[in-house]
């Protein structure tokens, strides 16, 4: 039994051929030709042929054949592999001829090679033929694609990755924009092509020269399909000379000599003609409803450009396509443009796609990014924010970062320099800027567990801002610093110095240094140094031998040409120069963090530079961890180094530990200590340890032994000592868990051991009052302080109370090693009041700004000049004393921390104290420096009030002898202090 089908065409094929031979046949009509019978709207109707026929001898059951007839002739999409429910599925779109010659078939190699995935193939169809416009017709395949991804049982919960060819790329970029707007998790290929229309200017592909017509055009783009390259370009460049003087092009003679050029064994001219019909409706449609296109967005989805190492003149795509998508990857796959979808090439672009979709499918639903950042990574823990350096990341956004992105957890996102930014007058206006858009991001992703800043070079001083402005609006995040210090210019860098040598110069050092050419770039400072006239003559030259230094290095941030190299170069030049310019102090901004951030803060570091930021970085932070990793400024992240970095900020945010403030969990109020331990709370005094005196203590102090109190806001809101300790006791309470819920505390079983120093030493003892009144096992460690003072001494440095804002500045140059200069100016101070000149009582005016603005006179902290002329003079004579300790803080960011350190003065001189009628009965030790002007008397008052006060001595001063303090506890019983493997020293109470 057999049967045939005859095509309505009266070509080389005749009915009476196909008779010929079949005794019981039957003939019917099909549709089509010859050469497309089997594909589109002609290949249903042959199924519906075959079916019925079928049907008929009993070989197909009703319901299917029903089933599949009424599919065959409704089909918009080629389902080329099937695919499982769950998998990823990958749509692919035609190029500007709408497949018309394979429908769909041009996609059967690459298909065939993509399981697990679910395949399918868009069709040009007159229903698409009938959009008008790029986004009518993206949308016109999208809805097919929603409606496919339904069919086949999917929940919505599997990736969607739109691929385009060739000119498919303008419609794969439209269609993956609409759909991630829209919340759908998309992900879109692109396929050696611009995402706009025209290309750039050529006669050797089709859209680089005026539009030929679309007959003319399907003409040319078979020529090059078949391989005939120098055919089509010298026939495009004569017939584009033609249009030119208005001459028209005689489409039939262009075929003609086509088939003699293309010389193929099977093509008749019949067919051939019939390929240019046919095709040549479709990019007529095609060009009329995109030329020019630009998209009116950028797509804000992952995004991979695959190109065609065999065909450089598509390659423009790279640079171009990068405009209009914000997180794109490049990589280069195998064969022609013409031949990428074939036979070997194909598997190779195969390999590629499935293993983007591999990771792209470990990673959850991308959340739609605020204005200004960009999402690196998206997947469930805390929101990770990387700030740019110098250069304004102008490789792209979060670029020199390597794989560093791809190795973390969480939603990990780069914050763009972009025009907003750019305008900024100021760096502290850039961090304001930066914190709301962080703050508008993390809102999209509520389940962000933590929020954590992450700066290099410049992005470590821009990210410590934001962290203090996230801290006053109480807002909790956490700080890592690569390898940098938070203050500008950096003073730790050993390396060869030199003058700026100029943005481009210096962009090309940037750049190549980045790129693994040291050497290169330390040769050519030195030379330039050496000469005297540094690049008089621009840096093109430089550039050019830059750039033979490390092209091959250079492709995998996407930099193909030494013209994408120069167009980088400018852009860092640019964004340099601005950055350099807020950083200078005529521009109002400050250098140096305006504060202390009281969060966690990791340093991540090259052992060389490990003492020095961390020396450096305690001037700003509380509570800092340091790691030591083998890298340097200049690198970018990859292979092992990207891992350990990963693993550090990874470990970092594990251990959920904090130090005691209210703003925060009260469970993790204060660190925690081993149950076998009693627990150390240190107690600062009125500075409330802002100036650093506890940092040695706390590097002794293992995060597991206690913690340091803080006076945060809801501190600095009691009235009372009394109250002020049953807010701090109520804390550790709760960091020692010592009231579960409904259950009262067991007293005897309650131990820890408080450190008051200084003048926080009034506080340690009213709380150790209450615990003892409390029946807990209490402590007391008094360092250099009296336990009978609510506030600082009434008497000074000078032996009279200079008022807040003079004791502040006082306090800050003995803290900083400037012990005479503090001593000097506290005793002239002393005596113009004794001279009868009026001091004022609270902080100083603001006459300080008359170094850098001019202003007369002034305001600070609301309040107003009252004569105060020689204090103004000794805020500013102590700037310019302490200038190198102050590691390039600015006269604004000194005034900030003055106003701070007075403003805790004055709150904790204003706290209401009693006088308790029972003394501490509990162990008491007192430590003091030696040769301590005031030891008896101190002794004396304190052992009034501590019946089992012992006393003990140290080296150093008030402030540095906190360091030894540890060494006293133990000496006296009070403190085990044990080195671990790793060096880290922890201390509990014997």
């Amino acid at each position: 039994m057999g049967t045939a089908r005859a095509a309505q065409w009266t070509g080389s094929f005749k009915i009476a051929d196909v008779r010929h031979g079949f005794l019981n046949s039957k003939v019917v009509n099909g549709k089509g030709s010859h050469y497309n019978m089997m594909q589109g709207e002609q290949a249903a109707t042959q199924a519906a042929l075959v079916l019925e026929f079928a049907k008929r001898l009993g070989g197909v059951a009703d319901d299917i054949s029903s089933a599949g007839l009424e599919a065959a002739k409704s089909q918009k999409m080629l389902i080329l592999r099937p695919g499982k429910v769950e998998s990823s599925k990958v749509y692919l779109i035609h190029g500007l001829d709408g497949d018309a010659l394979s429908g769909g078939s041009t996609f059967t190699s690459i298909a065939q090679r993509l399981a697990p995935c679910r395949v399918g193939a868009l069709v040009y169809d007159q229903e698409a033929l009938e959009c008008n416009s790029i986004p009518d017709l993206a949308a016109c395949y999208n809805r097919r694609v929603l409606e496919d991804v339904k069919s086949s049982g999917d929940a919505g919960e599997s990736l969607i990755v739109i691929a385009g060819y060739s000119h498919g790329c303008v419609l794969a970029h439209q269609m993956g924009h609409q759909l991630y707007k829209a919340g759908v998790r998309t992900a879109v290929v692109m396929f050696d092509l611009e995402v706009t229309w025209p290309p750039p200017s050529t006669h050797s592909r089709v859209g680089g020269y005026e539009f030929l017509g679309g007959e003319a055009e399907a003409v040319l783009l078979i020529s090059r399909a078949f391989g005939k390259f120098d055919f089509a370009i010298k026939e495009a460049i004569e017939l584009t000379k033609m249009k030119a003087q208005g001459q028209s092009i005689d489409v039939d003679a262009l075929i003609e000599r086509a088939y003699v050029a293309l010389g193929q064994r099977g093509l008749s001219m019949d067919l051939l003609k019939m390929m240019v019909k046919r095709g040549g409706v479709n990019i007529e449609k095609l060009n009329n409803i995109g030329n020019p296109w630009e998209p009116l967005e950028k797509y804000e989805g992952p995004a991979l450009l695959i190109l065609a190492p065999d065909t450089p003149e598509f390659h423009s795509a790279a640079e171009i396509n990068a405009r209009y998508c914000t997180r794109m990857e490049v990589v280069t796959g195998k064969g022609s443009h013409y031949n990428m979808m074939q036979g070997e090439q194909a598997a190779a672009q195969a390999a590629i796609v499935l293993e983007y979709v591999k990771r792209l499918s470990e990673a959850t639903l991308v959340c739609p990014a605020a204005e200004g950042i960009t999402v690196l990574r998206d997947c469930p823990g805390p929101c990770i924010y990387f700030l740019h350096g110098l250069d304004g990341d102008a490789l792209g956004p979060g670029m020199n970062l390597g794989s560093l992105p791809s190795l973390l957890s969480g939603r990990i996102c780069s914050i763009e320099y972009d025009d907003e930014a750019f305008a900024c007058e100021t760096i502290e206006a850039l961090a304001k800027l930066y914190k709301e858009r962080i703050l508008q991001d993390r809102a999209l992703r509520p389940d962000g567990k933590r929020l954590v800043l992450v700066g290099r070079s410049i992005g470590a001083l821009v990210a410590s801002l934001i962290a203090l402005y996230l801290q006053k609006d109480h807002v909790e995040c956490f700080l890592v610093i690569l390898n940098s210090e938070v203050v500008w210019p950096s003073k730790l860098d050993d390396s060869f110095c030199y003058d700026w040598l100029g943005g481009e110069v210096e962009a090309t050092f940037w750049l190549s240094h980045l790129a693994g050419a040291k050497a290169f770039v330390d040769e050519q400072v030195q030379s330039a140094v050496t000469r005297g006239k540094a690049f008089a003559e621009g840096a093109s030259r430089l550039q050019t031998a830059a750039f033979g230094q490390i092209a091959s290095n250079l492709e995998a941030f996407g930099i193909r040409s030494l013209k994408e190299f120069r167009s980088v170069c400018t852009l860092a030049s640019s964004h340099c120069a601005r950055l350099r310019q807020l950083l200078r102090p005529s521009a109002g901004s400050m250098r140096t963090p305006a504060g202390i951030f009281d969060g966690k803060v990791l340093v991540i570091t090259g052992a060389e530079r490990q003492s020095k930021l961390e020396q450096s970085a305690r001037q700003y932070f509380r509570n800092i961890v340091t790691r030591c990793v083998n890298t340097d400024d200049h690198e970018v992240y990859v292979g092992a180094v990207a891992s350990s970095i990963a693993s550090e900020i990874s470990q970092f945010l594990v251990q959920d530990r904090t130090r005691v403030d209210g703003d925060r969990d009260p469970r993790h109020e204060a660190e925690s200590l081993d149950a076998a331990h009693v627990p150390i709370y240190v107690v600062p005094g009125c500075d409330g340890g802002v100036l650093g005196e506890l940092a040695s203590l706390v590097d002794i102090l293992n995060a597991d032994t206690g913690g340091v109190l803080v006076f945060d806001q809801e501190a600095r809101r009691c009235s009372s000592l009394a109250d002020l300790a049953a807010l701090f006791l109520q804390r550790i309470s709760d960091d020692q868990a010592w009231i579960s819920e409904g259950d009262l505390p067991d007293a005897s079983l309650c131990k820890v051991l408080l450190l008051g120093h200084s003048s926080g030493a009034p506080l340690a003892y009213e709380m150790a009052m209450q615990l003892q009144d409390c029946g807990v096992d209490v402590r007391l460690v008094i360092v250099q302080g009296e336990v009978s003072r609510a506030g600082p001494s009434s008497t000074g440095l000078s032996g009279c109370w200079l008022g807040s804002t003079c004791e502040a500045i006082l306090l800050l140059a003995n803290r900083v090693g400037e012990r005479e200069f503090a001593l000097k100016e506290a005793e002239a101070m002393a005596k113009a009041r004794q001279n009868g000149q009026k001091l004022s009582r609270g902080r100083l005016p603001d006459t300080c700004g008359l170094a850098f603005d001019g202003i007369s006179g002034g305001y600070m902290n609301g309040h107003s000049n009252n004569g105060g002329v020689e204090e103004s003079k000794l805020l500013m004579r102590a700037f310019w004393k302490l200038s190198d300790q102050l590691n390039g803080m600015s006269v604004d960011a000194f005034k900030e921390l003055v106003a701070d350190l007075a403003s805790r003065i004055d709150w904790y001189m204003s706290l209401d104290s009693l006088e308790h009628q029972d003394a501490f009965e509990g162990p008491a030790l007192l430590i003091l420096v030696q040769d301590c002007a005031e030891a008896e008397s101190i002794i004396e008052s304190n052992a009034l009030y501590c019946t089992q006060l012992e006393v003990a001595e140290t080296n150093g001063d008030q402030h540095s002898c906190m360091s030894l303090a540890c060494r006293v506890m133990g000496a006296y019983g009070m403190m085990v202090i044990e080195v671990g493997p790793l060096g880290i020293a922890s201390a509990s109470c014997a």
